[in-house]
C-alpha cells in the first residue's frame, strides 16, 4: 500500500502484484517466448465451448484498427490464432464501463471486418473468434444468471439448442467469487482465487500444486521483478493512487456542493474547483464524466 511523504509517494510493496493489473496480466500472459500460461487460461475458461484442447497459439498484433482515421482503435491485453486460424482475444477491465458487452461486440466486428478477405469474391467464411474478458465489477446479464463465468454465443430463438461457434463472448466476474483457498478445488477456481486475492497474500497458496499456477504467482512476486519492471510498475502504481485520491476529491467536493447547489450544478462547481487547483482536463473529466468540450471550456474561462 502507498504512503505519503512530504512531497511524493513512497511505496511498501506487497509480495504479489495484482494480476488484473495490465502490466502483470500482460507480464504472466502476453510472453511471445513463452505461451503455456496463455494456453494453461484459454483452455481453463473455454474449455466446454472448445472441441478439444489448444495445442499451440501464436500472439499477434494487439492492436486492431478501424477502417477510417475517425474510427476507433481497438487495443487487447492479448491477441492471439490457434493451428486452425482461431482468434481469441484476451483481456482484463478493472473500472466499470457502461454498455461493456456491446463494446466488446463492436471490437470484435472490428476483427471480423479486418479478417474478411476482400477482393472479387468476398469471402465470408471467416474464422471462429473467442473472447474472454477479466472484469473487477459486476455486469446484470439478466434475472438468475449471478454465475462467476458467462458465456454468450449466437443462437436460434426458437431453438436455443441450436448455436452458431463463429463468435463466443466470455465474461469472467470476478466480484462473484467469493470462495476461500481452501474451498478451491478446480483449477478455474484457483486461478480465480489468483486474481481476486494474489495481492493480498504473503506467500503462494500451499495448495496450488500445478505448475502453471505456481509460474503465475512467480511471476507477479514484486521481488523477481527486473530494475525497469519494477520503476514501471511503480509508476502505474502512482497513477493509480493519484486517480483514487482525484476521486476521493472530487466525492468529497461534489457531495459538499451538492448538497446546497443541487447535483448538476455541484458537478459543474465541483469541475471548476478542480482546475482552479491545478488538475488536469483529464484528471476532470475522470472524476465528474462531464463532456470534454465542456471542461475544457470551463478551463478557458
Amino acid at each position: 500500500m502507498p504512503k505519503i511523504t512530504a512531497n511524493k509517494v513512497s511505496f511498501k510493496h506487497p509480495k504479489f502484484a495484482p494480476l488484473t493489473l495490465d502490466f502483470t496480466f500482460k507480464k504472466a500472459f502476453a510472453n511471445e517466448q513463452s505461451t503455456e500460461l496463455l494456453l494453461f487460461l484459454l483452455n481453463t475458461f473455454l474449455a466446454e465451448k472448445l472441441k478439444s484442447p489448444i495445442k499451440k497459439v501464436s500472439i499477434i498484433n494487439s492492436e486492431q484498427l478501424g477502417k477510417t482515421r475517425l474510427n476507433r482503435n481497438a487495443v487487447f491485453d492479448v491477441y492471439c490464432e490457434d493451428a486452425s486460424g482461431a482468434r481469441f482475444i484476451v483481456e482484463v477491465q478493472v473500472d466499470k464501463q457502461e454498455h461493456f458487452i456491446r463494446r466488446t461486440f463492436y471490437y470484435l466486428c472490428m476483427i471480423i471486418s479486418n479478417l474478411a478477405k476482400k477482393g472479387k469474391k468476398y469471402d465470408f467464411n471467416i474464422p471462429k473468434l473467442y473472447s474472454i474478458s477479466f472484469l473487477d465489477f459486476d455486469l446484470d446479464f439478466g434475472k438468475n444468471c449471478t454465475e462467476v463465468v458467462q458465456h454468450l454465443s449466437i443462437r436460434n430463438d426458437k431453438h436455443p439448442e441450436v448455436s452458431y461457434d463463429m463468435l463466443q463472448m466470455t465474461f469472467v466476474i470476478l466480484p462473484r467469487f467469493n470462495k476461500t483457498e481452501s474451498e478451491c478445488k478446480t483449477v478455474m477456481d484457483k486461478i480465480l482465487f489468483a486474481f481476486k486475492n494474489g495481492h493480498k497474500l504473503k506467500k503462494a497458496p500451499k495448495s496450488f500444486r500445478e505448475k502453471e499456477l505456481r509460474d503465475i504467482f512467480s511471476i507477479a512476486e514484486i521481488s523477481n521483478f527486473t530494475e525497469s519492471e519494477l520503476y514501471k510498475y511503480e509508476a502505474i502504481m502512482r497513477n493509480e493512487y493519484d486517480q483514487r485520491a482525484i476521486l476521493a476529491y472530487a466525492k468529497k467536493e461534489g457531495e459538499v456542493i451538492g448538497e446546497t447547489r443541487g447535483l448538476k450544478k455541484g458537478i459543474l462547481q465541483t469541475a471548476k474547483n478542480m482546475l482552479a487547483k491545478g488538475f488536469s482536463v483529464a484528471d476532470v473529466l475522470k472524476a465528474t464524466n462531464l463532456p470534454r468540450e465542456q471542461v475544457r471550456a470551463l478551463k478557458r474561462a
